[in-house]
């Protein structure tokens, strides 16, 4: 039920020439390497300006740039070129060279990647073999990589023979096992987009690698995982149309592919194994001159496996995974994509033809209307491509990736938000929301009427406008910081919390929780989700001291409640005292915790709504003396109008028959 959200964009123009960047995670910049009219240039990108670190003359023979990777600890830029050099550039020299050559492969490079502990180096040559370097370049071990590779492959074929010799009966089909397939590959290389390149990538704890290369002795794309001492652990089931990119998710269940067949292409995934295990189709692309065939260049996971990003020649998709569907999340025009190493949603994006970089941090955040009564219908609005799912869980508690309303647009959105209809708001408290949806170049407006049934939702606007950088983040819809609320809608009031990346609570800057998880806020109270799984509820107050958390005691405490582990708040329903959750694996779970519930039913005593009191007091098992003992003396001055309101005998005789005296003195 989370978006992906721009929080923060920065970014730099007039970098010409732009072959590779890397992240410096000590002082959390961005190194780039230029090449300007056959000089070498190593920069960092320092707030709004490039200093240079180094420039040296290219390489005679080829140097397109296949790994460029900074060592914080020593401070130092390690180059690997196509051609065979591999360049060490030292920021401190100490009794060493600035820019030194500290080796070279005569028959070239075609593919190199860095473990994660940064103490292998994995390299294979345009003469099909598999070197490992240490940190100080010194080869441990060198492997041809050969057909006979594949013998070590002990997948069952599941062909069941020729088929003139299968036995077909009048029900063979209804018959027929669902695990074998219908068609058995066979591994024959892709008709198009197939650049015959290979891709190296490390497992998330540097224990195995994966080579993605073609055997040219059978024309077949074969994935190799070797482990770190360099024995050959197992090789790819043959997969038609298999093609270049690779990425090992970090988490190390799964490695990402990609596969062109039948005018489509989907993202596939193998396990350590070789075998497959599931896929999904990519979409079609919002540019028309985009068809199913469009090549993709890269694939990459972010550091915690949450977010995988699909690189085209001219635009970023990121998809993201829950209950075993995968959303398309974000669509941004730039080619060339690097996560940072240790931030998980931050990543760096490079236009090498126009010379600019851009720095982004992203946040998931759940895009929901406002909860306050009585409009409160827990409207959330999910992107997944150009489909926008809807769903007001006070109507319908519909599980994901399923909504009640889905809205199919012209494009992909990247952005969107929930507010409530004027018009609405003027006639009778109408549930009525706008919902704003933020295209590349386009913003479209719908608006939903949650008090009719068909069509609820009908277009409003569907407005142009011209981006002076179509691929900035900046352009989009001015919103709310997702992780800056107001505790009062009132406009006076500047108290504000704010989650921090630590998962610190803050309030007007000052610590209110650790490890908080997930946050959310009615007009009477502070939700929130912790690292411990305990779901806790505090009262507002205009200040610090008064905001008091209560503590880890959900057996004996109403404002604390357990909760499955990993789970975090989607939306909240006052009027009806619901809190809606989600689970780490991605479905939903509706809950009515006490400290609502007892707040609605003071709220309506106050107001002399005894009705509504008395069944939520029967509906949610709650002590009926509240409804005495909350204003004793209002009850004793309006009994008659309890009676008229309650009107049924028995639930009158229900109440009579819970009262207790002073049970809650």
């Amino acid at each position: 039920m989370r978006n992906l959200r721009c929080v923060q964009q920065s970014s730099f123009r007039n970098a010409v020439g732009i072959k590779a960047i890397a992240w410096d995670v000590l002082n959390d910049t961005v190194v780039c390497l230029r090449d300007v009219h056959g000089l070498l240039g190593l920069e960092r990108w320092v707030d709004d300006e490039i200093r240079q670190i180094a420039s040296w003359d290219a390489p005679e023979n080829s140097y397109e740039v296949l790994d460029l990777h900074h060592f914080a600890d020593a401070e130092s830029i390690c180059v690997i070129f196509e051609g065979g050099d591999i360049v060490v550039v030292r920021e401190n020299p100490v009794n060493e060279e600035k820019i030194e050559i500290v080796g070279s492969i005569d028959v070239g490079i075609s593919a190199a990647a860095w473990a994660a502990d940064e103490e292998l180096l994995a390299i294979t040559t345009k003469a099909n073999t598999l070197i490992y370097l240490t940190r100080d370049f010194e080869d441990l071990l060198s492997i041809e990589l050969t057909a006979r590779d594949l013998e070590i492959s002990d997948h069952v074929t599941v062909g069941w023979g020729k088929k003139e010799t299968q036995f077909k009966g009048k029900k063979a089909r209804a018959l027929r096992d669902p695990t074998v397939p219908e068609i058995v590959d066979d591994g024959r290389l892709a008709d198009r987009n197939e650049f015959r390149e290979t891709t190296i990538s490390w497992r998330g704890d540097g224990a195995y690698v994966a080579i993605n290369a073609i055997e040219e002795s059978i024309q077949r794309r074969v994935i190799r995982i070797y482990s770190r001492d360099g024995t050959l652990d197992s090789v790819s089931e043959p997969v038609n149309g298999l093609v270049g990119p690779l990425s090992w998710r970090p988490a190390g269940n799964l490695l990402a592919g990609i596969q062109f067949f039948e005018n489509k292409r989907q993202v596939i995934f193998f396990e350590r194994n070789g075998l497959r295990h599931g896929q999904f189709p990519l979409r079609p692309l919002d540019a028309p001159e985009h068809g199913v065939d469009t090549p993709v260049r890269a694939l990459q996971w972010n550091v915690d496996s949450t977010v995988l990003a699909v690189s085209y020649d001219d635009r970023v998709q990121l998809w993201t995974m829950g209950n075993y569907h995968w959303y398309l999340k974000q669509e941004i025009l730039e080619p060339s994509l690097k996560w940072h190493p240790e931030k998980p949603l931050a990543f760096a994006l490079v236009s090498k033809g126009r010379g600019k970089i851009q720095r982004l941090q992203y946040v998931f955040d759940v895009c929901s209307a406002p909860i306050s009564p009585p409009l409160d219908y827990g409207v959330v609005a999910v992107i997944d491509g150009a489909v926008l799912k809807v769903t007001p869980f006070r109507q319908a508690n519909i599980p994901p990736p399923m909504a009640l309303y889905e809205i199919n647009m012209a494009a992909n959105a990247n952005d969107v938000r929930v507010t409530l209809d004027n018009s609405g708001r003027e006639v009778s408290n109408q549930p009525r929301f706008r919902l704003q949806i933020l295209h590349l170049g386009r913003i479209s407006t719908y608006s939903l009427d949650c008090s009719r049934t068909e069509p609820p939702i009908k277009v409003l606007d569907n407005n142009t406008f011209v981006q002076e950088d179509p691929g900035s983040a900046s352009d989009r819809i001015e919103m709310e910081r997702p992780l800056s609320f107001e505790i009062s809608s009132s406009p006076t009031e500047a108290k504000q919390f704010r989650l921090e990346e630590n998962g610190s609570l803050l309030f007007k800057g000052q610590l209110l929780a650790r490890g908080c998880t997930s946050y959310l806020m009615t007009p009477s109270h502070l939700i929130f989700t912790t690292s411990q799984h305990l779901l806790k509820f505090v009262h507002l107050a205009t200040d610090l001291e008064k905001l008091e958390i209560p503590p880890d005691t959900p057996e004996t405490d109403e404002r604390c409640r357990s909760i499955e582990r990993g789970a975090k708040l989607v939306t909240a329903m006052p009027s009806i005292f619901a809190v809606v959750l989600q689970m780490p694996r991605g479905n939903l779970e509706t809950i009515y915790p006490r400290a609502l519930v007892l707040a609605g039913i003071r709220q309506s005593i106050a107001e002399k709504r005894y009705k509504k009191a008395f069944l939520a007091c029967r509906n949610q098992r709650v002590d009926m003396n509240i409804i005495h003992d909350h204003q004793p003396e209002q009850f004793i001055a309006n009994v008659g109008m309890f009676i008229d309101q309650v009107g049924k005998t028995e639930h009158i005789d229900l109440f009579l028959s819970s009262l207790k005296y002073g049970i809650l003195k």
